[in-house]
């Protein structure tokens, strides 16, 4: 697999499959136009199936990267619809979204600034 088709989702295959489908068709072989149309119907149950799975917070952390306290936020503040009860929430797996991997966060400290810092509270402690 090369490194340009290891980046598709599942979700663009649908596209990719009916593009494939009219290809297909309009070239003279409906047989095979037929099998990816079949192929794209049930790739889009599955996808749905999949989004409509409901998670426990716990689950969701383990699936988005977040925190639980942060995802409990989330749905206590309605950003995140609750799919559950109120004292046992649950989300839809379809309204997660992934943690960035290099979103915002606390900025790395250089290693001169934290031995500095070491030394300071060893100086006050004395």
């Amino acid at each position: 697999m090369n490194g340009a088709s290891s980046s598709i989702r599942p979700s663009d295959l649908l596209q990719l499959w009916q593009q494939r489908a009219d290809y297909l068709q309009q070239f003279g072989d409906p047989n095979s136009a037929r099998l990816w149309r079949l192929a794209a119907v049930e790739l889009e149950r599955a996808l749905e199936a999949f989004g409509a799975e409901t998670l426990t917070v716990a689950e969701a952390a383990n699936a988005t990267g977040y925190s639980p306290g942060y995802l409990s936020k989330q749905i206590a503040a309605g950003s995140i619809p609750n799919a559950g009860r109120k004292n046992a929430p649950r989300v839809r797996r379809g309204d997660l979204k992934a943690k960035p991997q290099n979103g915002r966060g606390r900025p790395t400290r250089p290693a001169e600034q934290h031995t500095q810092q070491i030394t300071l509270i060893s100086k006050l402690r004395r």
